[in-house]
C-alpha cells in the first residue's frame, strides 16, 4: 500500500511539473510574439510617423480580446495556428482524437512487454499517454505548416519576378499583387489574394505586410512586408531590393534541394530498414507459418512483437528527425 501511494505521489508531482512547465512555455511564446512585434512595427515605422502609426494600426485591424488572446495561446500549446486554420488539410479539432487513438494503440503494444510490471504499466498509462498524445498531435501540426511553408518559399521568387516586372512598366503595387494572386499556384495564391483585398479596401500597405508577415512566419516574407513597407512610406526604387531577396531565395531553394539529394541514400535505407521487417515476416508467414503464429498467439510472443514495433517506430522517428535537421 505504501509503495502504491509513493507511485501516486510521484504521478501528481510530475503531472504538477509538467503543468508549470506548459504554463512556462506558453507564456515565454507570448512574450517572443509581443517582441517580435515591436521589432516589425519599430523597423516599418519612420521616426516622423512613430506618434501616428500605433493609432492607425488600432483603427484599421481587428482588435484582440482577452478571451481569443487565451484560446489562441491555448491552441499554441498543442501547435495550432489560429490564423491558418483554412489552410490544414484536414479540420485542425480532428487532429487530436486521431493522436489520442495512435497513443492508445501505442499504449496496446507496450502492455504486451510491460504485462508483467503493473507499476510500469500505469506510469506509461497516466504520464506517458498525455505526453505521447500532445507530441503527436504537435508533430501533425508542424508538419502541416512545413509542408505548406516549403511551398510557399519555392513559389516566392516567381511571385517576386511577376512584381518586380509589373512595377517596372509602370503598374501601381496594388494591382501588381493583385496580379500575383490572380497568375500564382496555392497556397502563395491564396495569401496574396487576402494582402490584395486588404490593400483594395483602404487598408495602408505596411498594416496589411505586417499582418502577412505575421501569419506566415517565414523570414523571407518579413523581408518582402519590410523593403515595401519602407519604400511605400520613404519612396525610392524597389526592383532592385525585390530582384536580390528573389535570387537568394533561389539560391537557398536551390541549395535545399541539393541537400535531399546527398540525402537520399540515407532516406532510402530508411525505407528499406522500416520495409524489410514486414517483407520478411510475410515470407515465413507463407512458407513457415507455426514459426511466426507464436508472436500473435502467445504472451512471450506478443511481448516480443510489442517491442520490436515500438522500437522500430523510435528508430525511423530518429532518422526522420536525424534527416529533418541536416536539412535545416
Amino acid at each position: 500500500m505504501s509503495e502504491e501511494i509513493l507511485v501516486l505521489g510521484a504521478l501528481v508531482l510530475i503531472l504538477l511539473a509538467m503543468a508549470a512547465l506548459a504554463t512556462a512555455s506558453v507564456m515565454q511564446g507570448h512574450k517572443r510574439l509581443k517582441k517580435f512585434e515591436s521589432r516589425l512595427t519599430a523597423v516599418v515605422t519612420p521616426g516622423a510617423a512613430q506618434a501616428s502609426a500605433p493609432a492607425e494600426t488600432r483603427s484599421l485591424t481587428r482588435t484582440v480580446t482577452r478571451g481569443e488572446q487565451i484560446r489562441e495561446q491555448a491552441a499554441s500549446f498543442i501547435g495550432v495556428d489560429l490564423r491558418q486554420e483554412e489552410t490544414y488539410p484536414i479540420k485542425w479539432w480532428l487532429v487530436p482524437p486521431l493522436a489520442l487513438a495512435a497513443t492508445l494503440i501505442i499504449d496496446w503494444l507496450a502492455s504486451h512487454p510491460l504485462g508483467s510490471h503493473p507499476v510500469l504499466l500505469d506510469t506509461l498509462f497516466y504520464l506517458g499517454t498525455p505526453v505521447v498524445c500532445l507530441l503527436l498531435t504537435k508533430l501533425t501540426f508542424g508538419w502541416f505548416m512545413n509542408r505548406r511553408n516549403t511551398k510557399l518559399l519555392e513559389q516566392f521568387p516567381d511571385a517576386l519576378g511577376t512584381i518586380v516586372r509589373c512595377v517596372r512598366v509602370g503598374i501601381p503595387m496594388g494591382e501588381a499583387l493583385r496580379t500575383v494572386a490572380r497568375d500564382a499556384p496555392q497556397p502563395t495564391k491564396t495569401e496574396f489574394d487576402i494582402l490584395a483585398d486588404k490593400v483594395a479596401i483602404g487598408i495602408p500597405l505596411d498594416v496589411a505586410l505586417r499582418e502577412l508577415s505575421v501569419r506566415i512566419k517565414l523570414t523571407e516574407y518579413q523581408f518582402f512586408a519590410t523593403a515595401l513597407s519602407l519604400q511605400a512610406r520613404s519612396g525610392g526604387g524597389i526592383t532592385q531590393t525585390l530582384e536580390t531577396l528573389a535570387d537568394v531565395i533561389r539560391k537557398r531553394v536551390g541549395l535545399k534541394a541539393r541537400g535531399y539529394a546527398l540525402t537520399a541514400e540515407a532516406r532510402t535505407s530508411a525505407m528499406i530498414l522500416a520495409a524489410l521487417p514486414f517483407v520478411a515476416g510475410g515470407a515465413i508467414f507463407l512458407m513457415q507459418r507455426q514459426y511466426i503464429i507464436l508472436l500473435f498467439n502467445t504472451g512471450s510472443g506478443q511481448a516480443i512483437l510489442g517491442a520490436a514495433v515500438l522500437l522500430m517506430g523510435i528508430g525511423m522517428g530518429i532518422i526522420q528527425f536525424m534527416i529533418s535537421n541536416v536539412l535545416k
